[in-house]
């Protein structure tokens, strides 16, 4: 008797690795990457506020097809960094004083319920991440080493929403964080802002460490408010400035 013939694929079946998502990962991966890529440009200010983003040109500099970069803009405008032009195109966006100062504001509100909640939920563990991230700082602030302060400066914040217990307030802040990053360098570059930084995460950190829930949040809002207050001052000097010498 013949062995049973394998049956062969039906018609318009998929391929077992689609079954398995081999593709699909790949694919997600690939989208992933040019989001990553196109956010840590914008956010450098490779790509400078205004920019137009012409699609054909940037699959091509990037070496990828337009349909994963398509889904790259979508992801980089839910998050706010890129805009869609009233005639259609993409753009990254400019904020100017008013967008800031909104950003700012939720920022604040955001930073100090964190900070609050989290003076009186931290653990040990929390704590001794917090530590560790301030120390990292406060090691980097006589070299000016930026690279050093902003990594451990991102991670701090982090650590107080996740010591805040409420996962709501850290999806919303991601967004707000994500928007406002791109002023971080040029906080750095203000007279003696490394320096008042500093003591203003060390204000945050031991309100939050000797669980003081009011002082924390305080704490929190205060270094908030002071970079928005420089903030808005550059980005209101410079609307000043934009009539005249445009001529």
């Amino acid at each position: 008797m013949e062995a049973p013939k394998a049956e062969s694929p039906k018609a318009g079946s998929r391929p077992l690795t689609d079954e398995l998502g081999v593709t699909r990962i790949r694919r997600v991966r690939l989208v992933d990457e040019a989001t990553s890529t196109l956010r840590a440009m914008i956010l450098a200010g490779k790509l400078a506020p205004g920019t137009r983003l012409r699609q054909v040109d940037l699959a091509g500099r990037m070496g990828i097809s337009r349909t994963p970069l398509r889904e790259a803009l979508m992801k980089l405008e839910q998050e706010g960094l890129i805009t869609v032009l009233p005639r259609g195109g993409l753009r990254v966006l400019e904020l100017d004083a008013e967008g800031v100062l909104e950003l700012y504001e939720l920022r604040e509100v955001l930073d100090g319920l964190a900070a609050r909640l989290a003076a009186t939920r931290i653990d040990a563990a929390g704590r001794a991440a917090l530590g560790g991230y301030l120390a990292k700082m406060e090691a980097a602030v006589p070299r000016h080493n930026a690279h050093a302060w902003f990594v451990n400066h991102a991670a701090f914040h982090e650590q107080i929403f996740h010591s805040s217990g409420n996962s709501r307030a850290l999806a919303l802040v991601s967004q707000v964080r994500l928007s406002i990053q791109r002023f971080h360098q040029l906080l750095l570059k203000t007279p003696n802002r490394w320096e008042v930084a500093l003591s203003e995460h060390q204000d945050i950190f031991r309100a939050i460490e000797a669980g003081r829930p009011e002082a924390a949040e305080a704490a929190a809002r205060r270094h908030i408010a002071n970079a928005r207050a420089i903030v808005l001052q550059v980005l209101r000097e410079r609307e000043q400035s934009a009539p005249a010498t445009g001529g």
